[in-house]
């Protein structure tokens, strides 16, 4: 499981130490783990990344103009509520076009519904790069966070 527990030995995910830092006084955890792991936040389990996509309810695709997410209907019901900001993998010639699927994926969690505001936020977060919003200057209020570069087996996931 990659979880942020105070037993650090049981968890098989990797600390980013360029990446840890503080934020309005408080410590920030970033860590790198395999999409399938378990990873709880906000006390709920999900199982790897493709729980999280299914538990989506705002999405928006991050170059899209009006700037509005999309309210989605999730694929599975859980406790905790996540907005996701996408941007598709650069295509360079027709044949990108056809056959690109992978996106860069950025997450958010919530107790509560998120908000068109919450999801503006989110969007007007400075990318580091491959569009991810997660970093050591990351709002607290913005967090937990988890990004997804769209390919491979690890994600950056970040709590308090």
């Amino acid at each position: 499981m990659c979880a942020f527990s105070n037993n650090e030995k049981d968890s098989k995910s990797e600390p980013l130490q360029s990446l840890s830092g503080t934020n309005n006084d408080k410590h920030i955890n970033i860590r790198r783990c395999s999409i399938q792991d378990d990873i709880e936040i906000l006390g709920h389990v999900f199982h790897g990344l493709k729980d999280i996509k299914k538990c989506v309810e705002m999405s928006l695709y991050i170059n899209f103009s009006h700037g509005k997410a999309d309210v989605c209907e999730p694929e599975m019901s859980c406790d905790v509520h996540v907005g996701e900001i996408w941007m598709p993998y650069p295509c360079f010639d027709s044949d990108d076009y056809m056959n690109e699927s992978r996106s860069y994926q950025n997450f958010i969690f919530r107790r509560s519904p998120i908000t068109q505001d919450e999801m503006r936020i989110f969007s007007k977060l400075p990318s580091k790069g491959n569009a991810c919003k997660l970093d050591e200057n990351v709002p607290a209020e913005m967090l937990p966070m988890v990004y997804y570069y769209g390919d491979g087996d690890t994600m950056l996931v970040a709590t308090m």
